[in-house]
């Protein structure tokens, strides 16, 4: 059984496209699932409850290459009783890696099966509720200044225009 909370967590780009093998871990929000519901998905799926609400740990595996050319392909999860979602990995590296989600587990290369486990507490705190959002840069070279400037935006007045002979 390998413990997602002890492996080396990938912290820049460079780290992931040197890894031969990456574990991407998120929480999947399966939706207010009334009580027995919620009690199948724990035992069946290896789902958690976090503030009445049901969800299941997400773990894929696979090479740098194969994560990003998946990007945007969604995974559709579906439960007993026509509860069903989607999971999609945007493609967006820089956030995955902001949000801690990618893991190098390349010492784990050539099992059969790769098994972890349960961190209910662990997948909790660290992708529901330190939960913040990626900032997001508009700053750039080629968006528009919101302030637009004042020489030569007001008519001169007391002026005439100039006219031709």
């Amino acid at each position: 059984m390998i413990t997602i909370s002890r492996l080396p967590l990938i912290e820049s780009a460079e780290q992931f496209y040197a890894a031969g093998m990456i574990l991407l871990v998120d929480a999947l929000f399966v939706g207010d699932t009334p009580r027995n519901m919620r009690e199948l998905i724990k035992t069946r799926y290896g789902g958690f409850i976090y503030n009445k609400q049901t969800y299941i740990p997400i773990t894929l595996t696979g090479t740098p290459e194969s994560l990003l050319a998946n990007a945007g392909k969604p995974i559709h999860f579906k439960f007993d009783r026509g509860f069903e979602n989607y999971y999609a990995f945007d493609g967006n590296l820089e956030a995955a890696i902001w949000h801690k989600k990618l893991y190098d587990i390349t010492t784990y290369m050539g099992l059969q099966e790769i098994v972890f486990e349960r961190e209910e507490a662990f997948i909790t705190e660290r992708y529901l509720e330190n939960h913040r959002e990626f900032p997001q840069s508009t700053e750039s070279l080629l968006t528009p200044v919101n302030k637009a400037t004042t020489i030569g935006t007001k008519a001169l007045t007391g002026f005439k225009p100039v006219r031709k002979r």
